[in-house]
């Protein structure tokens, strides 16, 4: 297997992004969707030595013209859909997991709570903006897993990035 450096993956997203928004607008009745594929690793922050897994795909579609009119512009889709999964090892006391997004020049920062009493094979769907889903795209979100015994904590990296068009 041969390894590159993954530095300007923001870029590349970010490109990927617009390269689907300015297809989407030269093509009529055509609605550009990107799906990205989600993991982090878990690592112990605080007590436990033991880590964890986070997975995921996050759906954004980012608007487009109506199929059924195409001379009638769809308004711009304000979700992104993320749904998950965590692998944990088994820790004492009640989990909960949480996606936490840093601070950016023009957003707060942000927790969503994953789950609460979370099992160790835990798995769910939740809805964000549509700029919160391009600040998990850009990798500046972070999970968040705290027990009794242990903090996991670890960054969501893009590992997957699929373009592709609704009709």
């Amino acid at each position: 297997m041969i390894r590159t450096r993954r530095a300007g993956k923001k870029g590349l997203v970010v490109g990927l992004v617009v390269a689907a928004v300015v297809c989407g607008s030269a093509a009529a009745a055509v609605i550009p969707v990107y799906w990205l594929s989600l993991h982090a690793r878990l690592a112990p922050a605080a007590g436990n030595s033991a880590a964890g897994q986070f997975s995921g795909t996050l759906l954004v579609s980012v608007g487009g013209t109506n199929p059924a009119e195409p001379s009638d512009p769809l308004s711009p889709v304000k979700r992104s859909v993320l749904t998950w999964k965590l692998s944990l090892p088994p820790l004492r006391g009640p989990i909960s997991a949480s996606l936490r997004l840093r601070a950016t020049t023009s957003a707060a920062p942000l927790v969503r709570v994953l789950c609460e009493r979370c099992s160790t094979t835990a798995h769910g769907r939740i809805m964000l903006t549509k700029s919160q889903g391009l600040r998990v795209a850009t990798s500046d979100a972070v999970v968040v897993v705290t027990a009794a015994s242990a903090t996991l904590r670890g960054p969501v990296k893009v590992s997957a990035r699929i373009i592709a068009s609704a009709r």
